[in-house]
């Protein structure tokens, strides 16, 4: 039994959307997740020093941590950053690092003791910096940090997605504080 003949111009067509520009969309906010990496990384700087009522003293934005496996991934992620060979990357990097987890201002306490003798303790403080900060430390506008920051974000998020990807884990603070939309 053979086929109906039909006319190409007779079959139906399918209607083709054009592809729009995808791009790849985190399903969390990145700056909240290198917020609490920021608070994880002090409290351990406190931790070191032996100085936690410094930490209990912050506010309670800063409080707010991710885990310990959160934490190192991320520790090790933007440490990776700072030892890749371009200049750029570099940046990124220390950018990240002063504007999440901050710079370390040394603190002298004079303690008197008895009539004459003075005892000198220091303290660390670290204290998150503002884009101006950086700015102005770093000889350019404001305008220029926030894209390197905003770079530094983005390579964050693609090492975590290739670290999703190969080993099929998500950190375990997307699951703790519902980053996810």
């Amino acid at each position: 039994m053979l086929a109906e003949y039909m006319y190409v111009d007779d079959e139906p067509k399918e209607i083709v959307k054009p592809v729009t520009r995808v791009r790849f969309q985190a399903d969390y906010d990145i700056t909240d997740v290198l917020r609490l990496w920021g608070n994880w990384s002090r409290k351990e700087a406190y931790k070191k020093q032996g100085a936690l009522s410094l930490y209990q003293s912050q506010e309670p934005e800063y409080k707010e941590l991710c885990s310990d496996n959160d934490g190192l991934i991320i520790d090790g992620i933007i440490s990776s950053m700072k030892n890749i060979r371009f200049q750029k990357t570099k940046e990124e990097a220390l950018v990240l690092i002063k504007s999440y987890y901050g710079d370390e201002i040394l603190d002298d306490d004079y303690v008197f003791i008895e009539r004459y003798k003075v005892k000198e303790s220091c303290s660390i403080l670290i204290r998150p910096r503002t884009l101006r900060e950086i700015a102005s430390e770093l000889g350019c506008s404001e305008g220029n940090v926030r894209k390197i920051k905003s770079s530094g974000e983005s390579h964050v998020i693609g090492a975590l997605a290739q670290q999703t990807q190969q080993t099929g884990m998500e950190l375990e603070l997307f699951k703790k504080i519902n980053l996810f939309k």
